[in-house]
């Protein structure tokens, strides 16, 4: 559903002098009441009619010349022909190991998945790409509308399916980017799920490379600010990851370093919480979507001037209907 909106015409100056001239009129309508009182007295009412009628006529045309002014600036609002349209995401997931940290229930990882599902669900209209990241990024899946496929893609992926370990936030948003292009995208959004680790540094350049192609970059973080270990399955069952020096390994969500990379790219940062995806999505997903459409020239917009128009032209001719005096009155 497009939500309302105004395509303004290159002569709007001229619909903000309707105001003007209607305020204008109003004030000579009461000095000429006034003038009226003063040469009828009391005869005014029966000669002139009572006032009550004549303030309904001109409340009738003050309404009917501002919607015909709201009528010049085009309204639209409404589905246009066809499929409503939808947000591109090319989502960049966090597969490195410490997206096995279980201070996000049951995982890091699952969580961002859900949160894919969760995308993939709401985003009515949408086309959804993939780049899976860890020390190095891959497309995992090209921008497509199969939104289903592209959550299913995503909740396969585990820990190890990109080969190099670390985290390269910098590469999934290059990788994003292009991704974008390829599909030939106009206002396309780029969604990290991750928890903020970046070994490479190069996550807040990346972003505003994206913002200057004409992407926005959103990020959402999983896990919890005090740290967590990372449980990872082994022969002799469930450990804790250990570094090169034996110690094992704690890993904590830097959701600062999340809001750093998204005000880069443009967009919104921040921990994940229930609920976010869909407000991610109505607040600045879909919007971004909406105004790309109405900006694309092959758009053809759900216009509704007709509307304020048709009311424009009631109100005028019950100005005109209204009576002038009481009738049987003296």
């Amino acid at each position: 559903m497009t939500a309302p909106d105004f395509l303004v015409p290159a002569f709007w100056p001229a619909v903000l002098l309707l105001p003007l001239l209607l305020a204008a009129g109003l004030a000579a309508a009461r000095a000429r009441a006034r003038r009226s009182a003063r040469t009828w007295g009391r005869r005014e009412t029966e000669l002139l009619g009572r006032e009550v009628f004549r303030r309904a006529r001109r409340t009738c045309v003050a309404l009917a010349v501002l919607l015909a002014g709201t009528a010049l600036l085009r309204p639209v609002w409404g589905d246009a022909p066809g499929e409503p349209p939808g947000p591109d995401v090319v989502v960049c997931l966090d597969v490195s190991r410490s997206m096995l940290a279980r201070d996000a229930a049951p995982t890091r990882l699952q969580a961002a998945q859900q949160a894919v599902r969760e995308l993939a669900a709401t985003a009515r209209g949408a086309r959804l790409g993939l780049v899976a990241y860890a020390g190095s990024a891959q497309l995992a899946a090209p921008l497509s509308a199969d939104v289903e496929s592209v959550a299913a893609i995503a909740a396969v992926l585990e820990p190890g399916a990109v080969a190099r370990g670390g985290s390269d936030l910098g590469a999934a948003l290059d990788l994003a980017v292009a991704a974008l292009r390829r599909a030939g995208s106009r206002a396309g959004s780029i969604l990290v799920l991750g928890d903020g680790e970046d070994f490479a540094g190069g996550g807040r350049a990346a972003a505003e490379r994206a913002r200057a192609a004409g992407a926005v970059v959103h990020c959402l973080g999983f896990g919890a600010a005090t740290g967590s270990k990372i449980v990872v399955d082994t022969a002799d069952g469930e450990v804790f990851l250990r570094d090169g020096d034996g110690q094992e390994v704690v890993t904590a969500l830097d959701a600062a370093a999340l809001r750093e990379i998204a005000a880069a790219g443009g967009g919104r940062g921040g921990a994940w919480t229930d609920g976010a995806i869909a407000a991610l999505h109505e607040a600045a997903l879909l919007p971004r979507a909406r105004a790309a459409a109405l900006a694309d020239p092959r758009h053809v917009p759900a216009h509704r001037f007709q509307w304020p128009l048709l009311a424009a032209v009631l109100l005028w001719l019950l100005a005109c209907l209204l009576p002038e005096r009481r009738r049987g009155g003296r």
